[in-house]
C-alpha cells in the first residue's frame, strides 16, 4: 500500500467571488501531497482488481473527462483547477473521482446505507463506505451559504445539501454494461445547483452516468430513490408531499423489479442484504435526526453492521469511513469521519446552511 497521510477531516471553503478553476486550484494546492497519495492508492487498487485496465487508463479517463466537460463545463473547470493545483494528471483525478465506476462494474464488496425520514423531523442521511485507505482523505467542501458536500480531497463531492434544503445521497449498485460517461461526483454537484426538487430530478434523469448507483433525492417534503445505470432509470421508493410518518432506505442491491433484471449477481462477500435487514428492524423506531445518527453509527450484527467493519477477504473490501445526516428543517448537516468505537482519530462536526 502506498504512503498515507491523515488529513484530519478538513473543511474546505470556496470563495463566493472566485471562479471554479480558482476553487479547484486552491483545493489542489492545499492538498497536493494527499491528492497524489489517494490517486496512486486508487490506481494501484484498480489495476490489482482488473489488470487489463492498465494499458487503457488514459484512454478511458479521457472519455469520461470529455463527457463531463460537455455536460458540466463549469464543474470540469474546477477539475482542471484541481489537476493544475495538485500537479496531477487528468487520469489521476478522474480515477480519484470516479474510482468505483472506472475500475470494474462487477463490484465485489461495496457499502453505504441511505435513509430518508418524514416523521418528527424531516431527515436524510447515509453512511459512506469505501476501501479503508480512503478514510484519511475524507473532507467536506462548502460554498458558504450555497451548498456543502461530503467528499474526499481532490473529489468534487459524494453527497450533499444546499440552501434550498435539497439533499442528494448515493449508493453503489451492481449493474451490467458500464460505459464511459460523466463522473458521478459531477452529477452530485450539478444537482446541488438546483433550486427546486423538479429541477434536481431533471438534472439527475438527464445525466449520462458511467455505471450504476442509487440516488436518494429530497427537499424535506418529498423523497425518491432512483436506481440508475447507463441502461435504465427506475424509481424504487417515493414519499409524496401529502404523506406523513414515512421512511425509505436503500443499501446496495436493486429494489425495483425492472432494475433487478439488469443487476449483476451480488457477491457472497457483500453485506448489502445484512444491512438491509438491520435497517428493516430499526426503521420504525427512527423518528428524528439523532435516532438516524445513532442507527448509522450502530454495530448491531457486527461486523456486517450499518457501521460496517467486515473485512471480507475480497480484493477491494469496504468499511464505513464516515457519513452525514441532514435536517431539512434546520438545514444542519451533521458529518463524521471514522467510527467512534474503533478509530482513535474519529471526528464529527455540524455545519449549518
Amino acid at each position: 500500500m502506498s504512503k498515507t497521510t491523515d488529513c484530519n477531516f478538513p473543511h474546505i471553503q470556496y470563495e463566493l467571488n472566485k471562479s471554479p478553476v480558482i476553487w479547484g486550484k486552491a483545493h489542489g494546492e492545499e492538498f497536493r501531497q494527499e491528492i497524489k497519495e489517494l490517486s496512486q492508492i486508487r490506481r494501484d487498487l484498480m489495476i490489482q482488481k482488473n489488470p487489463a485496465l492498465k494499458s487503457h487508463l488514459d484512454e478511458l479517463a479521457q472519455l469520461q473527462a470529455q463527457h463531463t466537460q460537455v455536460n458540466y463545463p463549469e464543474l470540469y473547470k474546477e477539475l482542471e483547477g484541481i489537476i493544475k493545483g495538485s500537479d496531477s494528471s487528468l487520469t489521476d483525478i478522474i480515477i480519484l473521482n470516479n474510482y468505483t465506476d472506472f475500475r470494474d462494474i462487477n463490484l465485489t464488496d461495496q457499502g453505504c446505507t441511505s435513509v430518508g425520514l418524514k416523521k418528527e423531523e424531516n431527515i436524510s442521511g447515509q453512511t459512506w463506505d469505501m476501501h479503508s485507505s480512503a478514510k484519511n482523505y475524507v473532507c467536506t467542501i462548502e460554498l458558504p451559504g450555497q451548498w456543502i458536500v461530503y467528499s474526499l480531497v481532490g473529489c468534487l463531492g459524494m453527497m450533499g445539501a444546499n440552501k434550498h434544503s435539497l439533499f442528494i445521497g448515493v449508493n453503489n449498485i451492481n449493474t451490467q454494461k458500464a460505459k464511459a460517461g460523466v463522473i458521478w461526483p459531477a452529477m452530485v454537484r450539478k444537482i446541488l445547483q438546483a433550486g427546486q426538487i423538479h429541477e434536481a430530478k431533471d438534472s439527475l434523469l438527464n445525466a449520462s452516468p458511467t455505471s450504476g448507483h442509487n440516488y436518494i433525492l429530497s427537499n424535506g417534503k418529498t423523497w425518491e430513490n432512483w436506481e440508475i445505470s447507463p441502461q435504465f432509470q427506475q424509481r424504487s421508493h417515493k414519499i409524496d408531499e401529502e404523506e406523513e410518518n414515512k421512511a425509505i432506505f436503500h443499501t446496495n442491491h436493486c429494489l425495483n423489479e425492472e432494475a433487478k433484471k439488469q443487476e449483476e449477481a451480488i457477491s457472497r462477500n457483500s453485506t448489502s442484504f445484512d444491512r438491509y435487514k438491520v435497517m428493516e428492524e430499526k426503521i420504525d423506531s427512527l423518528v428524528n435526526g439523532q435516532n438516524l445518527i445513532d442507527a448509522l453509527q450502530s454495530h448491531d450484527n457486527y461486523p456486517k453492521s450499518l457501521c460496517g467493519h467486515y473485512q471480507s477477504g475480497a480484493q477491494d473490501p469496504s468499511i464505513t469511513c464516515g457519513g452525514g445526516v441532514f435536517n431539512h428543517q434546520t438545514k444542519e448537516f451533521f458529518v463524521w469521519r471514522g467510527c467512534k468505537l474503533e478509530d482513535s482519530n474519529y471526528c464529527e462536526r455540524t455545519h449549518k446552511l
